[in-house]
């Protein structure tokens, strides 16, 4: 795992998760763009990076491993709640990173009330595990 240092920039999202993406791709490559919202299936959020941030949802259903399957993305970024670093990590340290802070609830009523895996809000414990192994 590596950590970036990210570049501050003004927020145009009032969502979290939207503008995390942003601040990692101004970062890594100079250019603000609106959230493409594509599905992880085709690309990474930037390069091929698959950016997440607290509360994020990681996956529609409960099998981590089957949604990796079909994921594009060759790596995983963790943008902390400040939006200052970007916790860079592999496959494998992603799945251990969602095994300890991801947890299994509902979608709204738009999603039909589907389970998914959603990251927990941000912790001390979150950031000394990131802290730890970057």
């Amino acid at each position: 795992m590596t950590t970036i240092n990210l570049v501050q920039i003004a927020r145009t999202y009032k969502n979290n998760g939207q503008h995390a993406e942003q601040v990692a791709r101004y970062t890594l490559t100079g250019e603000i763009v609106k959230a493409d919202n594509k599905p992880a299936t085709e690309c990474g959020d930037c390069l091929n990076i698959q950016i997440k941030s607290a509360r994020a949802t990681i996956c529609k259903g409960n099998d981590l491993m089957k949604h990796l399957e079909t994921d594009a993305a060759e790596q995983y970024g963790y943008v902390n709640k400040d939006f200052s670093k970007m916790y860079l990590m592999s496959r494998a340290e992603y799945i251990e990173f969602v095994n300890e802070f991801g947890t299994l609830t509902r979608g709204s009523s738009k999603e039909n009330h589907c389970e998914k895996i959603r990251l927990k809000s941000e912790s001390q414990a979150m950031t000394e595990w990131l802290e730890e192994r970057a």
